[in-house]
């Protein structure tokens, strides 16, 4: 069918609805009048046409079933598609995901096992060194203590060197003032004993003189 004759079908529509529109209403009633053959050429032209207007209304909705049902097959079709990239895009990213993450793990463990001989050895290295340290502080301190032993020793002996030096000196003084004194005193009777002697010899030789 043409889309004239659906057009002109429109228009007899609207004559016929502008008919009715225009009728006169008679009075006291809800009738009015209408040109009765004006209403049966609509009527008849409305009554051909119909036929071909639902055959085409039919043909549109037929068509238009067609395309609905081409436009759901293709959006079935776009969406199994669609479904199935995502569902191979889930899958690799799942599996890149998993690849990453044992990856990760494996380079975090072998970080953690680097790490935990690098801790090790540092510790080692840190308790020999500590333990350097300690021995090496002890061998001071034995060093420092003999040093202080020994420093404390020989000054315990100068001490006790220059006290028994002080008293030998001293008893060597009271010696030699002890024989100074001696000598002295011998002297001095020897002197007397002369002196005697002298006064002695004077008297006689005087005694004789006279």
């Amino acid at each position: 069918m043409q889309s004239d004759d659906i057009s002109i079908f429109k228009q007899n529509m609207s004559a016929l609805e502008q008919l009715i529109l225009q009728a006169k209403r008679v009075p006291l009633s809800a009738m009015c009048m209408v040109d009765k053959d004006k209403m049966s050429h609509l009527l008849e032209a409305l009554t051909k046409g119909m036929p071909t207007v639902f055959v085409e209304c039919q043909g549109v909705i037929a068509n238009q079933k067609s395309i609905v049902d081409e436009a759901e097959a293709r959006a079935g079709q776009i969406k199994q598609t669609a479904t199935n990239q995502a569902s191979k895009l889930l899958n690799d990213a799942q599996a890149q995901a998993q690849k990453t993450v044992a990856a990760a793990n494996q380079q975090a463990q072998e970080t953690v096992n680097k790490a935990g001989q690098q801790a090790n050895a540092m510790l080692q290295e840190a308790q020999e060194r500590a333990q350097n340290m300690v021995q090496d502080a002890e061998r001071r301190a034995a060093q420092l203590v003999s040093q202080q032993e020994i420093t404390a020793r020989a000054n315990m002996e100068a001490e006790e060197l220059k006290q028994s030096t002080k008293e030998e000196i001293e008893r060597l003084y009271h010696d030699v003032y002890q024989h100074i004194d001696e000598v002295l005193a011998q002297l001095d009777r020897t002197i007397s004993e002369k002196l005697t002697d002298i006064r002695m010899t004077r008297q006689q030789i005087d005694q004789s003189i006279r």
